[in-house]
């Protein structure tokens, strides 16, 4: 045999096992172990929707975003509703909630009603919570007797939080302290067009907020620069997650997805049987979103003005 051919073929024998040793010395593949969470959840896969406590909890937790705002709310059991007053703060923080009323005595409550918001120098405000409230169809019944629909949202609930999403590696979410609470502060001002003339009851509300210990508030930081915000509220076994947005130069990038994620799984991780928000339903973009997270709607609930 020619030099050159038994050349080729040493050359193709150590081909030939230097492919058979790295086939041999490859790992096997990553699998996924049997306790991880499913990618994706089946269609069976439906866990148990909010029970009567959790929704009247979700409804107390309305009113509870409303007092660590400012406001101040007392129970009217006379009135079968709870009051919400900031004075000169519009019917958001100016409302009575929580009805309770019989189908024989709505009409006289709604009347009482209206009459001591106005006594407050207030307009006549109902908020009703789909559900929870009592008459069932309370909403028609005021709708027909005058009361006007302002607003509202639908409220949407989750038990269990997706994967994380990889985007960024700039990213960093960060923990709110006292250090950066008028920062926080002011990024989320800017995020919902909130006038400059409430920063400092806005500050005053962060600083007791966090204080105490009632709020976590989530700062998202890209390149060092503050892009998103969140809060998380935890109370009597359920958290309400609010105040998400992104600065509108970097809105649809998946940041809302990321946060909403890490958030909701700070909720859980923190004992909550469920995780809830709270969104404006014209907002499909925001439904989609969450809906895309395993999030469904529980209940709506709807801002009513009374007549004059």
């Amino acid at each position: 045999m020619p030099r050159s051919t038994r050349c080729d073929a040493a050359t193709a024998r150590a081909a030939s096992s230097s492919t058979t040793e790295s086939r041999v010395s490859e790992p096997p593949p990553v699998q996924r172990p049997p306790t991880a969470r499913p990618r994706s959840h089946a269609d069976d896969d439906v866990p148990p929707g909010p029970d009567g406590t959790e929704l009247a909890g979700m409804e107390r937790g309305l009113v509870r975003l409303v007092e660590l705002a400012g406001a101040m709310s007392t129970d009217e059991p006379a009135l079968g509703a709870t009051l919400l007053t900031w004075p000169g703060r519009g019917p958001a923080f100016n409302h009575a909630t929580r009805v309770r009323w019989s189908v024989d005595g709505w009409q006289e409550r709604a009347g009482a009603i209206a009459e001591r918001l106005r006594g407050l120098g207030g307009s006549p405000v109902l908020i009703v919570a789909e559900g929870p409230a009592q008459p069932a169809d309370l909403v028609e019944r005021l709708r027909d007797a005058g009361w006007l629909e302002i607003g509202g949202e639908v409220t949407m609930w989750t038990r269990r939080a997706a994967a994380v999403p990889h985007l960024d590696a700039e990213l960093r979410l960060e923990a709110v302290t006292k250090a950066s609470a008028d920062e926080y502060e002011a990024v989320e001002r800017t995020i919902f067009g909130v006038s400059s003339s409430e920063a400092d009851d806005r500050r005053t509300a962060i600083r007791a907020a966090l204080a105490s210990g009632a709020v976590r508030f989530y700062l998202v930081r890209s390149g060092g620069r503050p892009v998103a915000t969140a809060r998380l509220l935890v109370e009597d076994g359920l958290a309400v997650l609010h105040g998400l947005g992104v600065v509108e130069a970097r809105r649809r990038e998946g940041l809302g997805r990321y946060l909403t994620t890490i958030v909701t799984r700070a909720g859980l991780a923190m004992g909550a049987s469920l995780v809830w928000l709270s969104v404006d339903p014209a907002n499909t973009a925001a439904v989609a979103l969450y809906g895309g997270l395993d999030y469904r709607p529980a209940f709506r609930w709807r801002r009513l003005l009374g007549p004059r």
